[in-house]
């Protein structure tokens, strides 16, 4: 879904219903990857405010680039929620430098770690290839990359949500 439309939301409540579902109530430590870096006063205090609200049932990681190291110390079977992919698009293609297809390999990495390990990862992303057109080459790039990194999730998921206004609307699964 779009910006503020929910997303987030859904996803947490997604996750406790699979935690109800597997019978894991007993396990308060829920994985939360947040991929939003502290880059100034007002994000600052909107992650902590995230992190205080989740503390009694959420453990989280604030990690901008490196997901992976994340899933593989993780223990099995855990529920992880990873918030959010277009963030962690920007993160890598900025900040990491890394091109499409090595973005593809990180994610398609997530992907095989998850299924080993049998992890339940929900991701978060926003659909940006709604929005008003624009001229710009950059941004043009960064919706094709990001289309061609849900495709390969939603490929490979077992279910998929759109979430506009705060509906979800099932997709697949």
């Amino acid at each position: 879904g779009g910006a503020r439309s929910g997303k987030s939301t859904f996803a947490e409540q997604y996750a406790l219903q699979i935690r109800k579902e597997t019978n894991n109530d007993h396990d308060k430590s829920l994985v939360y990857i947040a991929t939003a870096e502290r880059t100034d006063q007002e994000m600052e205090q909107r992650i902590t405010r995230h992190i205080l609200e989740r503390s009694s049932v959420w453990y989280t990681f604030e990690v901008p680039l490196d997901i992976e190291s994340v899933l593989l110390t993780v223990r099995d079977h855990k529920i992880i929620l990873l918030d959010c992919l277009t963030v962690w698009l920007n993160n890598m293609l900025y900040k990491g430098q890394a091109d499409l297809p090595f973005i593809l390999d990180e994610v398609f990495k997530w992907i095989q770690i998850s299924e080993r390990k049998q992890l339940h990862l929900i991701i978060v992303s926003n659909d940006v290839n709604e929005e008003i057109p624009t001229d710009s080459h950059f941004i043009h790039q960064y919706i094709y990359q990001l289309e061609k990194v849900h495709s390969l999730i939603t490929a490979n998921a077992n279910s998929v949500y759109q979430v506009i206004g705060g509906i979800p609307i099932k997709w697949k699964g």
